[in-house]
């Protein structure tokens, strides 16, 4: 009865067949996948987009910062400007034909200002046009110098041909300067200075751009 009964199980049982290898590696593949995407998601919280956006921010607040001192240390050096060339200007501006002394002495002046602009710090779009434009009216003031230099060694009627365009050349050096004074007071008020006047004394008919009525410091 027995053996019967286990011929019956060994007939009727079926082989257990063994595992394939394969099965074994596919599952191994699927863990590393699954926990390459957790451990992605995870790093996805401290290094993805809020990270990046977080460093962004701190950068900008850096440049923020960077253009606000720069436009603190431009104004110093346009108001120094100002003080430094306006004598200069307003002996241009007279009458009488200048001696080579005074050129000799206004060179000095408008040489040592250029020089203060020899540097450019790295600042924003905002303080770079203003200081250009600063830069850019001094060598232009340079530049009519040079021409009433010429102009005094010169016999008529040359002379008076260059002391026209040496005059020339001042007024453009004045405008110029008047569009970078504007851009300087509109930097001002965005750094959180307030308005900031340093135009140089032009006259109504230089064509330069007169400063606002706004009190100095205000906005």
């Amino acid at each position: 009865m027995g053996r019967s009964t286990q011929v019956g199980r060994a007939r009727s049982g079926k082989p257990v067949a063994p595992r394939p290898r394969w099965a074994s590696v596919t599952a191994l593949v699927t863990t590393f996948a699954l926990g390459f995407a957790v451990a992605f998601v995870t790093g996805s919280w401290t290094s993805g987009p809020d990270a990046t956006q977080r460093r962004i921010a701190e950068l900008q607040q850096d440049e923020a910062r960077r253009d606000v001192e720069q436009v603190g240390a431009l104004i110093e050096l346009a108001r120094g400007g100002r003080e430094r060339l306006t004598p200069v200007l307003e002996a241009m501006a007279a009458r009488t034909t200048p001696t080579v002394d005074d050129v000799r002495g206004w060179r000095e002046v408008v040489s040592a200002e250029v020089q203060r602009y020899a540097e450019t710090p790295s600042a924003g779009n905002g303080v770079n046009v203003a200081r250009t434009g600063l830069r850019t009216a001094v060598e232009q003031l340079a530049a009519a110098v040079d021409g009433f230099a010429a102009a005094v060694t010169a016999s008529p009627p040359l002379a008076d041909e260059l002391l026209g365009l040496a005059g020339a050349q001042r007024t453009l050096a004045l405008r110029t300067w008047s569009v970078a004074a504007l851009q300087l007071d509109v930097i001002s008020i965005d750094a959180g200075k307030g308005h900031v006047h340093v135009y140089l004394p032009a006259g109504p008919d230089a064509g330069a751009i007169p400063a606002d009525s706004a009190p100095e410091g205000s906005g």
